[in-house]
């Protein structure tokens, strides 16, 4: 099965030890493809609203606090919404099969969760719908970050493209315009004219 995330990061082995876990996030967000763990939304549009989580939350085991093998690159959203919630309660055991969390890096994290056309998220599991509530991964700004890097990548197709009938030359202009509205409204830098 594929993942829902396009990509399954992957936590580098020689992380340099001893730093406190702020200084890790350009090495996650490479280690995690620029995307968010969790949803799998490409940083593009907001880099700086990309955060660290702590798998295992530090109120449940303070002593992971700067250990690389526990942080994931996540965005806002996920982060928020994931917080410090740990169903099990041992640091240990990050889930009774039907509740908790499963570590981002391992594979079977994408077996729970499926991405539909409209670019929704899904869940395929009863542990990926409890972690697909606490997740939120039902906010529509998934959705629309999928929709948004689907055409992004349908538009640097068309720029390769010869294109002599001047009607299909004004809908991809057009098209591009509206793309670039929207990629600026979602960085921040909304056009209220």
């Amino acid at each position: 099965m594929a993942d829902f995330r396009k990509i399954t990061p992957a936590r580098r082995d020689d992380a340099p030890k001893g730093k406190k876990y702020p200084a890790y996030k350009a090495l996650l967000r490479e280690d995690f493809h620029q995307r968010c763990g969790y949803c799998g939304d490409h940083d593009f549009f907001s880099d700086s609203f990309y955060e660290i989580d702590h798998f295992v939350p530090q109120k449940i085991d303070e002593n992971r606090k700067n250990d690389y093998s526990n942080l994931v690159y996540s965005c806002r959203s996920c982060n928020n919404s994931k917080r410090a919630k740990w169903p099990t309660g041992d640091a240990n055991k990050p889930n009774n099969g039907k509740q908790g969390w499963i570590d981002p890096c391992d594979s079977a994290y994408a077996t729970h969760f499926e991405r539909i056309s409209d670019g929704s998220v899904m869940s395929t599991s009863e542990l990926g719908q409890w972690m697909w509530k606490a997740l939120a991964l039902g906010n529509p700004i998934h959705r629309l970050k999928w929709m948004l890097e689907q055409l992004r990548l349908e538009l640097v197709k068309t720029d390769a493209l010869v294109i002599e009938d001047l009607e299909e030359l004004k809908q991809i202009k057009e098209l591009n315009a509206t793309y670039r509205r929207f990629e600026e409204q979602l960085k921040g830098f909304p056009n209220f004219l």
